[in-house]
């Protein structure tokens, strides 16, 4: 019956007893209970939020004045190509950690993450600049600049975070030099998009700071989460969990919640450049 404690056990001795599970490897042979749950759930959270914006942004599309239609599609391409490298991720977590013998921490492919961040992180950027309806040549300036750097960033950071004997450098040395083109990437939307935002009205300008903060403050937890694990030089559960944990909660805020933040701006700029779009969708507000 519900409520009943195992082996006649009184309820101040149950608890004890369900921690001590959560500690034991019936799971994983490498991942206890509690370690394997937390990177499980983060993989279907991750799965549901790429998954479910892509649907939602697909639907809203026509909610945003056709000139800022692309910069919507752009960010829903982004979830739904993050989507699929969720499920393979989560496939691979299974394939590597599930049950309790034949575990293999290297069956494990972090090259899944890579991919996905080669494919998406540029196209976060055009995003960015295609919802300020840019002048043509302004625009492609600033992507002729930002879409190479964010793939420079992706492709030099993954050989020390898959921990390839590549020239024989460290984790250390490949992660100075992916910091290299994202910090050129912090300048070049801070400063340099910044000079363009003067013709913005006053409600995109604070969008626009707030979306390259929110960049910011996700990206900066990359470099954090590498960090963790890069110094370990045999598989460290904690580290993993760590580090599969933080970079997912970073994807669901980099590319779902500014996703939707570039769906916001695009009503905006669609109401600002037309009185009867902003009647009918904002009732004349």
């Amino acid at each position: 019956m519900l409520g009943d404690t195992p082996d006649g056990m009184d309820a101040t001795s149950v608890q004890p007893v369900l921690n001590e599970r959560l500690r034991v490897n019936t799971l994983s042979g490498l991942l206890d209970n509690t370690q394997f749950n937390v990177v499980y759930n983060m993989f279907s959270l991750g799965i549901a939020s790429m998954l479910f914006t892509t649907v939602f942004l697909f639907i809203a599309r026509e909610r945003v004045a056709t000139r800022y239609r692309m910069a919507v599609m752009v960010s829903a391409t982004v979830t739904a190509i993050a989507a699929y490298h969720y499920f393979r991720m989560f496939d691979s977590f299974n394939h590597a950690f599930a049950g309790t013998e034949g575990n293999n921490a290297d069956a494990y492919n972090v090259g899944y993450r890579y991919v996905d961040w080669l494919l998406t992180v540029p196209l976060l950027l055009v995003e960015a600049v295609a919802v300020l309806g840019l002048a043509v040549a302004i625009q492609r300036s600033l992507l002729n600049r930002l879409v190479p750097a964010a793939a420079a960033m992706i492709i030099l950071g993954y050989p020390g975070d898959a921990k390839i004997d590549l020239f024989g450098w460290t984790a250390e040395v490949w992660l100075v030099l992916s910091t290299i083109p994202f910090l050129y990437i912090l300048f070049v939307l801070f400063v340099e998009l910044g000079k363009s935002l003067a013709k913005q009205s006053a409600e995109v300008r604070k969008k626009i700071s707030l979306l390259r903060l929110l960049l910011l403050a996700t990206w900066g937890v990359y470099p954090i989460t590498y960090i963790l694990g890069m110094s370990a030089t045999a598989f460290d559960a904690d580290a993993f969990v760590a580090r599969e944990v933080g970079y997912t909660i970073a994807d669901i805020l980099a590319k779902c919640l500014f996703g939707l933040m570039i769906f916001s701006i695009a009503r905006i700029k669609s109401a600002e450049d037309d009185k009867e779009f902003a009647k009918a969708e904002f009732h004349g507000k």
